[in-house]
């Protein structure tokens, strides 16, 4: 048996890693995109990028683990009906359920890591990640300026442009719009003009021919100026500064500080709630109809609040845990299907994981919404897989028959 194990479990390590790792590439593509952007409009240099890149990883492996599981498991089942392995275990007396043992073992052991990874890792490298895209918005261009697109990376202004010949800088129909501190903008308009950068890139001048400036004087004198030439600098903060923000939405709180904020929310709904008797009891007036609808408002935010972060604490242990339900669920679905490969596997898991998933994200939004209680939104897509699990394994005759077991014990 220790070799029927070891064999079980280096067939399944292998696949497990692999599918991951291509899952993994293939959902931070999605990213490729916005680093690209980064490299070039942001001129952000290649190692906060990167950092950019490691920061966003936790998200995605938060899925990949689970579906690696699943396409594993697949492959591995799916082969020993394929090769004919499972007879010869059966006729060797074997009990099939036994090979789930070293599978089982490493699984578990996956889940408890993973409900660790998503409970604390994830959050902080969630809180890194919209902390770092948000110092990286505030990092100026260095020389692009777009057309057809309102611009407002330069303090004081907000550009507009028609269009503009990248090769010689001419623009045409520019509207700027200066901000003034204590009166409405002034607005500079142009037909055309030229777009020219400093040799040392620390200011773009625009040089504006034959427009018009129009500006509010006082609430009673309006000026408007016309010009031949019209000369503007824009200063280019091209420095990158780290910011340490405190504020963290749910899913960039770890699980301690979720459950902090549960156990407070419900403390102020309880308040609440007796408030609202009080007001009930209390002789309807004008005030205290307004006392009564201010409580029930607050009461319907807390309850909402509450919702959201208990959620995120189910999403957080049910994403973890369903690394177990997909071991069973894929091998029942390799043992149905009876076949192996890599390619076959791969698609068949990513087509019910996407299932899911979908499934997944909308018992999330009703539970986010108070339809229905955060512990049924996030494990609906769990626990529905557990009877169809084992009506998988019961079909292809694993061993038992589970349903048959299950409906003799309800009689």
């Amino acid at each position: 048996m220790k070799t029927l194990y070891r064999s079980m479990l280096k067939d399944f390590i292998g696949p497990f890693f692999l599918s991951g790792a291509i899952m993994a590439g293939i959902l931070l593509l999605d990213k490729v995109f916005l680093l690209v952007d980064l490299l070039v409009r942001k001129g952000v240099n290649i190692a906060l990028v990167g950092e950019l890149m490691l920061s966003s990883l936790p998200f995605v492996l938060s899925f990949c683990v689970p579906m690696g599981v699943l396409i594993a498991s697949v492959m591995v089942f799916g082969r020993l009906v394929h090769d004919n392995e499972l007879t010869a275990i059966r006729s060797s007396g074997i009990n099939p359920m036994r090979l789930f043992r070293p599978l089982l073992f490493f699984v578990t052991s996956i889940t408890i890591i993973m409900i660790f990874f998503n409970g604390y890792v994830l959050p902080e490298a969630s809180h890194h990640a919209r902390n770092l895209i948000t110092d990286i918005a505030q990092k100026k261009p260095a020389v692009r300026i777009y057309e057809n697109a309102f611009l407002d990376d330069f303090p004081g202004y907000i550009i507009y442009i028609g269009s503009i010949d990248e090769r010689t800088g001419k623009v045409n129909d520019i509207t700027i719009w200066q901000k003034n501190d204590f009166s409405t903008p002034t607005l500079i308009k142009a037909k055309t003009g030229r777009i020219i950068t400093s040799p040392d890139q620390k200011y773009i001048t625009i040089d504006l021919d034959a427009g018009e400036i129009s500006e509010l004087i006082t609430k009673d004198k309006y000026r408007h100026l016309a010009f031949s030439s019209h000369q503007i600098n824009l200063p280019i903060d091209d420095e990158f500064s780290r910011r340490e923000r405190k504020y963290r939405s749910d899913r960039e709180m770890v699980l301690y500080d979720l459950y902090a904020h549960t156990r407070s929310i419900s403390k102020d709904i309880k308040n609440l709630n007796k408030d609202v008797a009080k007001y009930k009891q209390t002789p309807e007036n004008e005030v205290s109809k307004y006392r009564y609808d201010d409580a029930m408002t607050r009461l319907r935010y807390k309850h909402n609040e509450f919702n959201q972060y208990a959620t995120e604490i189910e999403k957080k242990y049910a994403l973890a845990c369903s690394c177990l339900i997909f071991l069973f669920f894929g091998a029942g679905l390799g043992l149905m299907i009876k076949r192996s490969g890599l390619g076959f596997g791969f698609v068949t898991g990513l087509l019910f994981f996407a299932v899911y998933y979908i499934i997944l994200i909308a018992g999330e939004e009703f539970a986010d919404a108070g339809r229905i209680t955060p512990f049924i939104g996030i494990w609906f897509a769990n626990l529905i897989l557990i009877p169809v699990t084992l009506l998988l394994l019961s079909s292809v005759g694993f061993e038992t028959n589970f349903t048959k077991k299950l409906l003799h014990r309800a009689k």
